[in-house]
């Protein structure tokens, strides 16, 4: 089970968290928790790490503030000396580079890690005042990482190792085990973090090493839906319904195949878990449950294909805004396979984000973020293999249909694009690789909207 900090507010979060770990024993299974820090609190750190170095910060103040709100959620009676231990070696940390003005990156992870210790000794109390055993680990004991101390990546088979030797024992007695998520340790021994989404990385990564078929991950949303609910607003506005009517609301999809999914994820439309964690699901065939905790239904869960091609209804509209385009025209000269591997090592090499790509025989498109654009061009001019590369006008956006159903179904495309059409809205590019679980198109930013309402109404108002 994954707890994030979306659902870890105080001591009713608390409550309901120990009613699920109670409801898994009575059942015989140990439930393995995985925790985030408490909400806000890991944005807290960074933002006192930013400031600790200035006149009026003081780190003892700062740290006995937080530790106040964590006491206020310890169970009545319950020994708060390991909780304050853990708070301590934040004041420790802190004052360290008031003092020193030293902010190396291993440092940085170790301080901005330290909101999930406070949280497992949250938990752990709460268990045990009502009668569960439970053992806290940290992170760093158990995953082992490469060097990359602020988006690390774990090395599965040598956590597998560790998680044998200090986890598998715990379980066998029926101790729950309480897991800090977000850091790991690197080989060198230095304390590294996950970055975004990095207690779900923890979760994903050791459901693979304990062998389990389910993660749970509770979530405020209930699950994905068919659409970004916060922008359904957009969709209601005069000049967007004026035009297409009334768009139905955005529900719950109760299935997405790992390769849906993972569409659907980059789109960074869907914030309830993030795309890295596909890769220990996918190699252990683990099924991810995303629900509310203390909900009826299943939720939306992802895991292995599962049939259902041909039904022409897909699974989720989502989008992209404020892209810029980038047009390069390569030699003729050339192999395409020669453009693609300095073109794309180029861009690599100078952290140029694409998020979109069109080829045609004379010329390729990129779209990435405004920041990217003259990064691209750079990176680029200059190439033997390239002749020419300019900036494309206008801001850019990207629309894309999800789901297998779509698979196989004549004339899927042309209805598409024919909802398109009747809104007059133009499209740019337009891709759909041989999977057919996405088909993916480019529009002006403005048209986003109705584009988006044309093609959801089109498809989800059956």
């Amino acid at each position: 089970m994954k707890l994030g900090g979306s659902i870890l507010r105080g001591r009713e979060d608390l409550d309901k968290i120990a009613d699920v770990a109670e409801a898994e024993l009575d059942s015989e299974t140990v439930p393995v928790c995985v925790v985030s820090a408490m909400r806000g609190v890991t944005d807290r750190i960074i933002q006192a790490l930013s400031q600790v170095r200035m006149e009026g910060f003081d780190p003892h103040v700062f740290t006995e503030t937080l530790m106040g709100e964590h006491l206020a959620s310890l169970p009545s009676g319950t020994d708060a000396e390991p909780l304050r231990r853990e708070f301590e070696k934040l004041e420790h940390v802190l004052s360290y580079v008031r003092s020193s003005g030293e902010l190396g990156d291993s440092v940085y992870a170790y301080t901005v890690s330290r909101g999930e210790n406070f949280a497992i000794r949250l938990i752990s109390a709460q268990l045990e005042a009502r009668g569960m055993r439970s053992k806290c680990f940290y992170g760093e004991d158990l995953l082992v990482t490469d060097e990359n101390n602020r988006e690390a990546a774990v090395n599965l088979e040598r956590t597998k190792l560790r998680v044998e030797e200090q986890l598998a024992p715990c379980i066998a007695e029926g101790v729950v085990p309480i897991i800090a998520g977000f850091a790991g340790r690197s080989g060198s021994g230095l304390i590294t973090i996950f970055g975004r989404g990095g207690t779900d990385d923890t979760a994903a990564c050791l459901a693979y090493c304990l062998g389990v078929k389910r993660l749970i991950k509770f979530v405020d949303e209930g699950g994905i839906m068919s659409m970004d609910p916060k922008f359904y607003a957009e969709l209601e506005k005069p000049e967007v319904k004026e035009r297409i009517g009334s768009t139905p609301k955005p529900s719950l999809i109760p299935y997405l195949s790992y390769v849906e999914a993972s569409e659907l994820l980059r789109e960074e439309r869907t914030k309830v878990v993030h795309f890295k964690v596909l890769d220990p699901l996918m190699r252990g065939g683990i099924r991810l449950q995303l629900k509310s905790i203390g909900a009826l239904g299943e939720g939306t869960i992802i895991g292995p294909e599962n049939g259902g091609a041909g039904s022409g209804h897909p699974k989720a509209v989502s989008f992209q805004r404020n892209l810029f385009g980038v047009r390069v025209l390569p030699t003729q000269s050339v192999l395409p396979t020669e453009v693609f591997a300095e073109l794309f090592g180029a861009l690599s090499s100078a952290g140029v984000d694409v998020r979109y790509i069109s080829t045609s025989g004379y010329q390729i498109s990129l779209l990435v973020q405004k920041q990217d654009v003259e990064l691209a061009i750079r990176a680029l001019r200059g190439l033997p293999s390239i002749m020419e590369v300019n900036p494309i006008e206008g801001k850019k956006g990207t629309v894309s249909v999800i789901g297998s159903e779509m698979r196989g179904v004549k004339g899927f495309f042309s209805r598409l694009t024919g909802a398109l059409a009747c809104q007059g809205v133009n499209i740019e590019q337009a891709m759909q690789p041989n999977s057919e679980n996405i088909i993916r198109f480019s529009v002006a930013d403005d048209d986003i909207p109705l584009a988006v309402a044309a093609v959801y109404k089109e498809f989800f108002g059956e």
